[in-house]
C-alpha cells in the first residue's frame, strides 16, 4: 500500500502538488490526483477485505500522515459520532470522528468535522490510513479464462433444439408410463 502513495504522488503529469496553507518549508504538501490515466482501484479493509472505497472518489493523499482523502466511501465504513480532538502535531483545534469497518470493527481513519483555516482542505473528507487498507486494481487480473467452446451458430442451435425436442418427447412418454403404473397401483386392494 505504501507503493500506492509513492506511485500516486510521483505522477507529475497527472497530479499537481499543493502546499498546505500555513506550511513554511513546503514539507506539508497535498497531492491532488487527476482521475483520467490509471485504471480504477478499489480500497479494501485490511482486516476483513470488504470494499471501503475507490479511486473514483479520490481527492488527495498526504504522505506525512500516510493518509488518502476520499469524497465518499462505501456503506461498509461506519462513522463513530463521538467527536474527538486530534492528537496529531500541527492539527491543534481539529475535531474528528473515527471511521471504522462495520464488518471487523477495525479503525480505518477519521473524518475532519472542524479544522483551522490552514487545514480546511481536509474538512468533511474521509481520511483513510493506508496502513489499514489493501487495494485491488480493476483490470489487473493476469489469468484469463480459456474458452475453447465453439460459438453458437444457427446450425448448432438447430441441432441443440432437435436434441431438446427428442428429450422432451422421451420425458412425456416416461411420464405417461409412470401415470399408468401409479393408476394400476391405486386400483389394487389395500393390504392393511
Amino acid at each position: 500500500m505504501a507503493a500506492l502513495l509513492a506511485r500516486r504522488s510521483t505522477e507529475e503529469a497527472s497530479s499537481s502538488v499543493l502546499p498546505s496553507p500555513g506550511s513554511e518549508d513546503g514539507e506539508d504538501t497535498v497531492k491532488v490526483v487527476a482521475r483520467e490515466e490509471e485504471l480504477p482501484m478499489v480500497f479494501l479493509c485490511a482486516g476483513c477485505k470488504r470494499a471501503v472505497g475507490d479511486t473514483l472518489d479520490w481527492e488527495a493523499n498526504e504522505e506525512k500522515t500516510r493518509c488518502l482523502f476520499l469524497r465518499s466511501v462505501s456503506p461498509t465504513v461506519a462513522v463513530d459520532k463521538e467527536q474527538k480532538l486530534s492528537s496529531w502535531p500541527g492539527e491543534r483545534g481539529c475535531v474528528l470522528e473515527t471511521l471504522f469497518c462495520s464488518g471487523c470493527k477495525m479503525t480505518l481513519g477519521s473524518i475532519y468535522r472542524c479544522t483551522p483555516r490552514h487545514l480546511d482542505y481536509k474538512r468533511d473528507l474521509y481520511c483513510l490510513s493506508i496502513d489499514c487498507l489493501e487495494s485491488y486494481t480493476l483490470g489487473s487480473a493476469e489469468q484469463k479464462a480459456d474458452v475453447d467452446e465453439e460459438p453458437l451458430t444457427l446450425e448448432s442451435q438447430a441441432i441443440l433444439e432437435e436434441s431438446l425436442e427428442k428429450a422432451e418427447a422421451t420425458l412425456k412418454a416416461l411420464e405417461h408410463r409412470l401415470s399408468l403404473v401409479e393408476s394400476g397401483l391405486a386400483s389394487l386392494p389395500n393390504n392393511d
